[in-house]
């Protein structure tokens, strides 16, 4: 049940990915303004990961489930109804907010799984996301317009609403994985979980530190890749909203593949460690392959590596991140590593569009 409100949650996402820039283009907006309002769901992630993961420790993982589930069909309504960048601005901030959920899920399956069994249960959480992310692109792409010019958010931010109904729906039916007797109870005076006095306390073990900055650095790498990829396919090949959704579906498609099974079995073999520093370069030569591709379809080999590398190298970032929680903390070590990967991707999207509209399509 656990999985399936993964991948219903991701398919909402995935659903606006194909069209949102066109959306926005379309609403007036620059590149640089567009891939602003893009970084404004990874700012909501950023700052709320933490409180939803604490806040978890603190009250159990389906409440919290439950609660961000409800507050993002809201928002996705309202991106559905945009008129204005300021309305589509505010449901996709509010998406980031609401949507910060995955640091609950994650601590959920730390719950329920021996350390030994870690990375594979955190790549059954990557694969289910990656399964939401097929799909979802490819909804958005049909769902969003033939060609950039007719591009727009009401059917795909719809859809994605009704999708997180679903979610809803089946989230009810899930067990409490924290019982009340394991959970943190709040500190004296402490008023704002997940906050500020969290991450220095955090930050002070030195090995759950080192993580944060690569998982930073990693991240904010891949923002610029993510992006600006609608752009500058459309730039590079004449692609449209359908031609990106197709893309993001077969991107999906070999990151489940990726994190679904070949984590696990090549971190028994090879350790956590080896392959975070392995994914991080398959994915650095994807990116390099992809800029001096002549065509699409060898533009596609470098695609499948930054899928194949990025995907061992979060699963098992991830793995050695909820390594260093204790049982009563997991949902805010895991909050505090989701927090770090939504900074760099906060901080990527402004990069991206400014470095596109002022140097090259190619620079980002």
């Amino acid at each position: 049940i656990l999985l399936l409100t993964i991948v219903l949650s991701d398919m909402g996402f995935g659903l606006v990915l194909p069209v949102f820039l066109f959306s926005a283009e379309n609403l007036g907006a620059s590149p640089l303004v567009a891939t602003s309002i893009v970084a404004s769901y990874p700012l909501g992630q950023f700052l709320m990961n933490p409180v939803w993961g604490r806040m978890s420790d603190q009250h159990g993982r389906k409440r919290i489930l439950l609660i961000s589930t409800a507050g993002v069909i809201g928002a996705y309504l309202i991106m559905a109804a945009a008129e204005n960048l300021w309305m589509l601005a505010l449901g996709r901030m509010m998406t980031g907010i609401l949507a910060a959920n995955a640091p609950v899920a994650m601590a959920y399956i730390a719950d329920i799984t021996p350390p030994e069994k870690r990375t594979q249960g955190m790549g059954l959480i990557g694969g289910a996301l990656s399964i939401g992310l097929v799909v979802g692109p490819a909804l958005g792409g049909l769902l969003g317009g033939a060609d950039a010019e007719s591009a727009s958010m009401r059917w795909p931010g719809l859809c994605a609403a009704g999708l997180c109904t679903l979610t809803f729906i089946a989230t009810l039916f899930l067990k409490e994985s924290l019982p009340p007797e394991k959970r943190s109870r709040p500190a004296a005076g402490e008023h704002h979980p997940g906050g500020p006095a969290d991450f220095i306390r955090l930050m002070q073990k030195p090995i759950l530190a080192r993580l944060i900055i690569i998982v930073f650095l990693t991240f904010f790498a891949v923002g610029l890749f993510e992006s600006i990829v609608p752009l500058w396919s459309e730039a590079r090949f004449g692609w449209g909203p359908r031609d990106i959704g197709l893309c993001f579906m077969y991107l999906g498609l070999v990151i489940a593949f990726s994190q679904g099974y070949l984590a696990g079995k090549l971190a028994a073999r090879f350790g956590e460690k080896r392959l975070v520093l392995y994914g991080t370069g398959i994915y650095g030569a994807g990116l390099l392959w992809m800029t001096q591709s002549p065509n699409w379809p060898l533009m596609m080999i470098g695609l499948t590596l930054t899928a194949v590398g990025g995907a061992l190298a979060a699963t098992n970032m991830m793995s050695l991140v909820s390594h260093q929680a204790n049982e009563d903390e997991r949902g805010l070590v895991l909050g505090i590593y989701n927090s770090s990967t939504w900074m760099g991707r906060f901080m990527s999207p402004p990069a991206s569009g400014l470095l596109f509209q002022t140097v090259s399509v190619q620079t980002p």
